[in-house]
């Protein structure tokens, strides 16, 4: 088996991880202290604002991962076992043909119409929203939407999934991040969801309550995190697998 280092990406990776590793130390230690201080006006809303940056060394920590196992590929006659198979496998495929492309777009306007079906529920003040769906309840719940569209169009644009990739894994932890967000502050009514949809098939939603809701959620936020860890893996693997036969067709 072949190893090959990227040191221009491998470095800046490990800055991106240690900074996130000392940004996170602080805020810790600052919502800490403020914790143990909260018997003074105004200290406790430290611990709020320390909490919600604690995204950003996330965010760092994400990244300089993601450059650093983009800055290492293997590939060679060694790699054995079922996840290379797997990789090779999905490397053939690489390349997404017109069909799929199309596919991606189809992708996309289902998302324009579950977003719009959504927010014009909300602004109609539909219950499933409670009064706790604030602005950032808000941008935890939309953009994941977001997200997922625009990555569905960067693959029907370039035709490949694994440049792609990295950014799935971003999507992923983003999407962990919201779903644990919404998890714990839960500004929806679960059992209240049905009456979105049209009288006749509300009673397909019956089933739904709060603690659905949550285990869905919980569901959701660890889904993301595993998955996240596998396109990672996945991204590297096919990289080099890829990287393998275009140095093989050179000969």
């Amino acid at each position: 088996m072949k190893i090959k280092v990227d040191f221009g990406r491998v470095l800046p990776g490990l800055l991106l991880v240690v900074a996130g590793l000392v940004l996170l130390t602080a805020l810790v230690l600052v919502a800490v202290i403020a914790f143990l201080f909260s018997f003074v006006s105004g200290v406790g809303a430290v611990v709020t604002i320390a909490l919600e940056l604690m995204l950003i060394p996330a965010a760092l920590f994400a990244v300089g991962i993601i450059t650093i196992v983009s800055g290492v590929t293997w590939w060679g006659p060694g790699i054995e076992g079922w996840f290379s198979g797997w990789a090779a496998r999905r490397a053939q495929r690489d390349r997404l043909r017109a069909p799929q492309r199309v596919g991606e777009i189809i992708g996309i306007c289902i998302g324009v119409i579950i977003f719009l079906f959504l927010y014009e529920n909300q602004l109609r003040g539909a219950a499933f929203f409670t009064s706790s769906f604030g602005s950032l309840a808000q941008f935890y719940f939309y953009a994941p939407l977001f997200t997922g569209m625009f990555l569905s169009f960067a693959r029907a644009a370039h035709g490949r999934r694994n440049p792609v990739r990295p950014f799935d894994c971003l999507n992923d932890l983003f999407l962990a991040v919201a779903a644990f967000w919404l998890f714990s502050a839960f500004p929806f009514d679960f059992s209240r969801f049905g009456e979105m949809f049209p009288s006749p098939i509300q009673f397909i939603f019956g089933w739904l309550n709060n603690d659905i809701g949550h285990i869905l959620l919980a569901f959701a936020g660890t889904f993301s995190l595993v998955n996240s860890a596998y396109t990672l893996l996945l991204y590297s693997a096919v990289r080099g697998q890829l990287r393998a036969s275009k140095h093989t067709s050179q000969f």
